[in-house]
Order: C-alpha cells, then sequence, then structure tokens
C-alpha cells in the first residue's frame, strides 16, 4: 500500500499543468488522482487530506478546480509540472541582450483576463526580472504565460 501511495505522490508531482493546485486543498491534485482512477481513500492517504476534504474537492463545494478558467491557455501551457522550461523576459531598451533562464514548472496562475506560471529557477540571472530583481537559483518566481518559450 505505502509503495501505491508514494507513486501517487509522484504522478502529482509531474501531472498536467492543466490541474494545478490554485489553493491549500489540493484539488488539482484530487481530481488529477479521480481522474487516473484512484479511490478517495487512496487519494486522501496520498495528500495527507481527509476523506470529506476529498469528496468536497471532487464536488466542486468551496472553489472547485476550474478548468474554464485554464482552457484559454493551453494550448500556450508547458505540458507537466516539473517540467524544465525556457523562459524569456522581454528587453524594453536598446541592448537586446539575451534575458532568458531555464526554471521549472510549479503550476498555472489564471488571474482575470491572464494567466502566470509559477516557476523555480534553475539559475542565476545576471539580469533583473521585473518585480524580482536579480534572479537566484531555487528562488519561485511567478512570469507571464507570454515570457514562457519551451
Amino acid at each position: 500500500m505505502q509503495e501505491d501511495i508514494e507513486h501517487m505522490r509522484q504522478l502529482c508531482k509531474t501531472r498536467p499543468v492543466r490541474y494545478s493546485d490554485l489553493d491549500h486543498l489540493k484539488k488539482g491534485s484530487t481530481a488529477f488522482l479521480h481522474d487516473n482512477g484512484y479511490s478517495n481513500t487512496q487519494i486522501a492517504e496520498a495528500l495527507d487530506l481527509n476523506e470529506r476534504d476529498v469528496e468536497n474537492n471532487l464536488k466542486g463545494t468551496g472553489f472547485s478546480l476550474d478548468f474554464k478558467r485554464i482552457a484559454p491557455f493551453e494550448d500556450k501551457l508547458p505540458a507537466n509540472i516539473g517540467d524544465s522550461v525556457l523562459i524569456c523576459v522581454p528587453s524594453w531598451d536598446s541592448e537586446n541582450q539575451d534575458r532568458s533562464f531555464r526554471a521549472t514548472v510549479v503550476q498555472c496562475i489564471p488571474q482575470g483576463g491572464g494567466c502566470g506560471l509559477s516557476v523555480i529557477l534553475l539559475e542565476d540571472t545576471d539580469f533583473e526580472i521585473p518585480l524580482y530583481g536579480k534572479g537566484t537559483k531555487g528562488n519561485e518566481i511567478v512570469v507571464p504565460l507570454d515570457w514562457f518559450l519551451k
């Protein structure tokens, strides 16, 4: 049983970005595991939730996983959480230098009419990222989806 739980946790670390957890209740992970045939009991154990939380997540009590907020951006999103991606920060001056860095996808964050991408930097940057300053390896930041290259 413990091997199954660990396998489920590993699956959640690389699930499709459309199943992003946008709150502390782990609704994206819950929906992903449910869609892959796991029982509520198994999901509760794997995600350290109680079964009532799992049922509420699946029924949409409170704030359900809202795929329609993510749907307009799905064709632009990276495939999976945990993917290594290239982010390119636009240059607003005349230098036209390369302002790209590699990062690991954490989740997407739909906000209003747009969408951001929460990422963890895989390297330091020698340029400033708007709102964050110079990037440091291991920091988690949110960037506009338009900056995601591949």
